[in-house]
């Protein structure tokens, strides 16, 4: 058979040698166990090649999680492993991701984004996914059960997998070899009672000497939990008076706000204008941790047809309902002086909070499929070379429905006294106290946003690798092949949205589809070999030709040297350009608007100086003494410029990997990275070109094209365009330790994985060390600690992750600048084998009940819920029979 049982564990056993982890190796062996395991298997690939190898060890760091591992972590999706990464950074979407997750779950390595990191189920892509036209794959839709292992290559490959590969790709393997059954069940929940988890598990295998199959199902349900359920979320801006009562939150309140000229207030009872009013909590309505059940079902099976040829299958589908809620819509309309109730004779501006209506639901039903149909096999000719012909098709429909809308044209239809007279749509004096709106305007006014949408690839791929020639340092290896590619995507928002009468931004149609024909050579030179401080020095080089419907053809590269100087020492280094073409979304994606945080640079510039370009700018577009503040959630437009081309990248990696021999037991691996993007597509930095704008830049105004509301002066329009004059620029060095050994009767296992990040920059701002709501976490430090002990039938672990201090200079511009420290969670795991058909593990994560830290431009729950763990101290247990 092609696939052979100990493959599976030779490459479990490499993670003592092949260089960083983020989890600890589960069998505690020694060394020279690895390298008689390797020496038995046959050719394998590894992530970040296509040239089938016996060396495990190859120029591009590649961590490798195996299943046993996410067991033991009370892991319950592809993300919760991925994301406690030390190369995890920036703002990648999760559980925790409330307001713009719609329920899907992200990788964004090195912070470059979730669409710069290419995600492959067995070294093939899967269909990006989520809610329609999605630039990135929604890891909820492979199960866990599924998986094997996980390969995590740092660093471009391009040349290797195409478009999307520059910050890293992660490689997830699934389960190709089983006999048996095996029926897991876990449950987890937090330490307040909530965010409980369920999940279950069958896997069913079987095989003979012709072929085998897998079969599973998974399913998982996830529950809730609330921000006002936290000390540290449930108030805004964490702003209590001296009895405790939270004062802060949104100036959109139930009742009403008014504006007719002399600032913010709101009425009594008998319509009489106050300055004074309470802001609205909205915390106790909005999720911190949100729900979702997730049906997975995957099979794999291959069959042997002759000694040369083999056929396979892989098939995998899932969904997923998903589920998030935030308070009542916020409204904002401008009042007619001869408006029904008018009390103030002129024209008035409103803000109010809609909880007659109810609180905002959004569900999101997506349904996942992939299956992939090939032959694999070995043409007999010279030294042999293995073939892989296989046909790949994936498609992803979704429902995405948000309840508790408010339709304004409606909302102006109930106050203009020559429509509302129709029977049909009733009148209504908006100048009421909260409750007081009747049932028929209720009705009226508001409705249920449905759209759809989805994403769909055809892919046709062909491979062959195997040896040239031989050199005198050894055999050439080599892997060349050609791919078609079609992908398309698609999104229809509800008829109310696109025509801009919702309360929520509006927001056009996207649809569109391109094709991409691929050839690429991948070569492996042994130039020198058993020669002094040499053991063996080779080039791994390899280079792909592209061509899209969408814009020119063009060459990607890679060029990469290892050397063995003994069996101890291993240097390494890969230097190469990457590209990423631009995505449906991006290409044919209609204007949407998005209530962005960001400070209006005018806000008390009544105070500054009058021969100040900010005094004067923001006095010629605000005729408005009295405007003081503009709120930091400001509307802003997402547009796309024409005639987008793919982002270009070089990459460079240079690191080493020490195996001391005099040390059984011990690895570690050095390796620096740097990766430089441009003509990146990327929308401008809004906030940036605000404050240049108001600074005396007037093409900065241009280009945002802002337009102010006349009564209040505050931001009604702007834009924010995505282009190709982004770059983005990122160094750091990944370390990691491994040492297995025996000590007291016992096993045990010692891992350290660390990122010293030394630059991000993107379009020249620099946010090494930083944090803030927009685009999340950058920490100069980030480590993993892992220690395991056991013998033959129990395994404990103790885990210590830590991020780093960072800085919060959102708000610099007003002398508001925050210390963020530093944040260490424990958790605590252990797996016990009663038998060899039961097992039990059970855990704690956050053992110590750690809070993550206020953030003055949180984007959600205080904090930025990307980067921290808000959920608390959380316990997981699972029982697994094997049969």
């Amino acid at each position: 058979m092609f696939i052979k049982s100990v493959l599976t564990q030779s490459i479990r056993l490499s993670l003592l040698v092949t260089g960083s982890t983020m989890l600890l190796p589960s069998s505690m062996v020694v060394a020279q166990e690895i390298d008689e395991h390797a020496k038995s298997v046959e050719k394998i690939q590894i992530t970040g090649s296509r040239i089938k190898r016996t060396d495990l060890e190859s120029a591009s760091p590649v961590s490798i999680i195996s299943a046993e591992d996410i067991t033991l972590g009370g892991f319950t999706s592809v993300e919760q492993v991925l994301q406690q990464s030390t190369a995890s950074s920036g703002m990648a979407t999760g559980a925790a991701t409330n307001n713009g997750g719609a329920g899907a779950a992200r990788i964004n390595l090195r912070g470059l984004g979730t669409s710069r990191t290419l995600v492959l189920v067995n070294g093939r892509r899967m269909v990006n996914s989520g809610t329609g036209a999605d630039s990135s794959v929604d890891l909820n839709t492979i199960p866990l059960a599924a998986i094997e292992r996980i390969e995590v290559l740092k660093d471009g490959a391009s040349a290797v997998y195409g478009s999307d590969a520059i910050a890293g790709v992660v490689n997830i393997i699934t389960k190709t070899n089983f006999d048996g059954i095996e029926l897991s069940m876990g449950y987890a929940g937090s330490d307040e009672g909530d965010a409980n988890t369920a999940d279950i598990s069958l896997v069913t295998g079987g095989s003979s000497e012709k072929g085998n199959f897998v079969l599973g199902l998974s399913y998982v349900d996830r529950g809730k939990a609330m921000q006002g359920d936290r000390g540290f979320s449930a108030c805004p801006d964490n702003d209590f008076d001296d009895s405790g009562e939270c004062v802060s939150g949104s100036s959109y309140i139930p009742g009403g706000n008014y504006n007719s000229g002399d600032g913010w207030g709101t009425l009594d009872s008998e319509k009489n204008w106050t300055e004074d009013y309470n802001a609205y909590n909205y915390a106790d309505s909005s999720y911190l941790y949100t729900p979702q059940k997730r049906v997975g079902l995957f099979a794999n099976a291959n069959y042997d047809i002759n000694e040369h040829t083999q056929i396979y299958l892989e098939s995998l589908y899932t969904k997923r309902t998903s589920t998030q809620q935030m308070a009542p819509s916020p409204i904002e309309a401008i009042l007619t002086a001869d408006a029904t109730g008018n009390p103030f004779g002129t024209a008035t501006s409103m803000r109010r909070r809609m909880t007659e209506v109810g609180d905002r639901v959004f569900d999101q039903v997506t349904d996942t499929l992939r299956v992939v149909m090939g032959a694999q096999g070995v043409w007999d000719v010279g030294s042999g070379y293995d073939w892989d012909l296989s046909y790949s098709y994936g498609r992803n429909d979704a429902t995405d429905r948000s309840s508790n809308y408010i339709n304004l044209t409606k909302l102006y239809n109930t106050m203009d006294a020559t429509i509302c007279n129709d029977v049909s749509i009733p009148c209504q004096d908006w100048f009421v106290n909260e409750g007081e709106l009747s049932s028929d305007t209720i009705d009226y006014i508001s409705y249920t946003d449905q759209a759809s949408g989805g994403n769909e690839f055809n892919i046709v791929n062909l491979n062959v690798t195997g040896d040239l020639f031989e050199l005198p340092a050894g055999f050439v290896g080599f892997a060349a092949g050609a791919e078609y590619r079609r992908e398309k995507g698609w999104y229809q928002p509800d008829a109310v949205t696109v025509a801009g009468d919702g309360s929520a931004s509006a927001q056009e149609p996207t649809s569109g589809d391109f094709d991409t024909t691929q050839i690429y050579a991948e070569f492996a030179i042994p130039l020198l070999a058993d020669l002094p401080f040499v053991k063996s020095l080779s080039v791994d080089a390899a280079v792909r030709w592209f061509d899209y419907s969408t814009f020119d053809s063009d060459t990607t590269w890679k060029l990469g040297l290892s050397w063995h100087v003994n069996d101890d020492l291993m240097l390494r280094g890969v230097a190469s350009t990457a590209f990423r073409a631009p995505t449906v979304d991006e290409l044919y994606g209609g204007d949407v608007g998005s209530y962005d945080y960001l400070t209006d640079p005018c806000s008390g510039y009544g105070a500054g100086d009058p021969s100040s370009s900010l005094y004067q700018t923001c006095t010629a577009q605000i005729n408005n003494a009295n405007f003081v503040y503009s709120d930091g959630q400001i509307e802003n437009t997402y547009t796309t410029v024409a005639n987008l081309s793919p982002e270009e990248a070089d990459t460079f990696t240079l690191g080493l990997v020490y195996n001391p021999h005099y040390i059984e037991g011990l690895s570690a691996t050095v390796d620096y990275f740097n990766i430089e993007v441009s003509n990146a597509i990327s929308r401008i930095s809004t906030q940036t070109y605000l404050d240049q704008c108001y600074a005396g830049e007037t093409s900065y105004c241009d280009v945002l094209n802002i337009t102010r509301n006349e009564i209040t002066g505050n931001i009604d329009y702007m834009e924010s365009p995505l282009t190709n004059v982004g770059t983005v620029e990122t160094r750091g060095i990944d370390m990691n330790m491994t040492y297995v050994f025996e000590a007291m009767g016992y096993d045990w296992g010692v891992d350290l994985d660390a990122t010293r990040l030394l630059e991000y920059t993107e379009d020249e701002v620099e946010y090494t060390g930083k944090i803030d709501g927009t685009k999340g976490g950058f920490a100069k430090w980030k480590s993993n600690l892992g220690i395991k002990v056991g013998q033959d039938d129990w395994t404990a672990s103790y885990k210590i992750r830590y991020i780093g201090s960072m800085t919060d200079d959102y708000y610099a511009a007003y002398d508001l600048v925050q210390d963020v420290s530093s944040v260490t969670y424990h958790d605590l795991a252990a797996q016990y084998f009663v038998n060899d058909t039961w097992s039990v593990s059970a855990g704690i994560d956050n053992v110590f009940d750690k809070t993550p830290p206020y953030i003055y431009s949180w984007n959600n729950a205080n904090t930025v819920p990307e980067v921290y763990d808000v959920m608390g101290r959380y316990y997981h247990a699972k029982v697994t029979a094997r049969f």
